[in-house]
């Protein structure tokens, strides 16, 4: 059990995957604060969803898919099961992550591979080294995911000689309450008796610390508004999005092997112990 001086985590992920966390960190002693980043809407425009509706009725045709978050699960699977109440056989399921590997054994799919490394980390990357991806020369892949995003998983299947198409099922938002949220934050931060490292602000992904930066400087106040927030530390699930935080002047960063509760949680506990 930690002690009363325990920082504060502020929880950056969409509030409805929020709680599950927050109550595990509640147990060990912490307090726990929400601030979600990263609001996914459904895509709404016309063009959009019949492009969307164009690769569900093909959904036959691909040998293999891959599902990049559960987010890109949920999404995917109201499509899906609005237009094939079985799916077709023969086709092969990848997943970024155990997370989202679970996911789809929710709605009763298993996977061939998912991305997870010895070392635990659960990237595109990871996933690209599967054995089953290496071979796909002529194969038809459907990546599904949200709108826009990286592109080493799709560029890497095609210099492989895959036809890859992406089905971009959703757009990332900033949630309209978060500017609130977040001065009342730097607020908090900013009191005289809240010493730095107070809070230590979780970070899942790489789009919640392009938000974060994106409102600091769109609302900064009060005065040194984001070097406040670079003075706390920062707990990221990545490597990668460990050096782009450094890059962007975050002082302390705390890499977790990946964005699940228990490693975000290890690497959170390994930290507050070592200090």
């Amino acid at each position: 059990m930690l002690n009363s001086a325990a920082p504060c985590i502020v929880i950056t992920r969409p509030s409805a995957q929020a709680g599950v966390w927050a109550a595990r960190l509640h147990a060990l002693g912490f307090t726990s604060r929400c601030l979600p980043l990263l609001e996914l809407r459904a895509l709404q425009d016309e063009t959009q969803q019949r492009a969307i509706k164009n690769k569900i009725l093909d959904f036959d045709l691909y040998q293999k898919v891959i599902f990049v978050s559960q987010n890109a699960v949920d999404f995917g699977m109201n499509w899906l099961e609005d237009y094939w109440p079985q799916l077709p056989i023969g086709i092969e399921y990848f997943a970024v992550g155990a997370t989202t590997a679970k996911k789809l054994a929710s709605y009763g799919i298993a996977v061939t591979d998912l991305a997870t490394s010895v070392s635990g980390g659960m990237t595109s990357e990871d996933l690209l080294a599967a054995p089953q991806l290496q071979q796909v020369d002529g194969d038809k892949i459907l990546i599904f995911r949200g709108l826009g995003g990286r592109g080493q998983l799709a560029d890497t299947l095609r210099a492989r000689g895959a036809w890859v198409e992406y089905c971009e099922l959703y757009e990332r938002l900033i949630p309209a309450a978060a500017a609130a949220q977040l001065q009342q934050l730097l607020a908090d931060i900013n009191a005289t008796d809240a010493p730095a490292g107070n809070f230590i602000l979780a970070l899942h992904s790489g789009e919640s610390l392009q938000n974060l930066l994106a409102l600091a400087a769109a609302h900064p106040a009060p005065p040194g508004a984001l070097e406040l927030l670079q003075q706390q530390p920062l707990l990221v699930p990545s490597k990668r999005i460990a050096e782009a935080a450094s890059a962007a002047g975050f002082i302390t960063v705390i890499a977790a092997q990946n964005a699940t509760d228990p490693a975000m949680t290890a690497a959170l506990l390994d930290y507050v112990n070592s200090v």
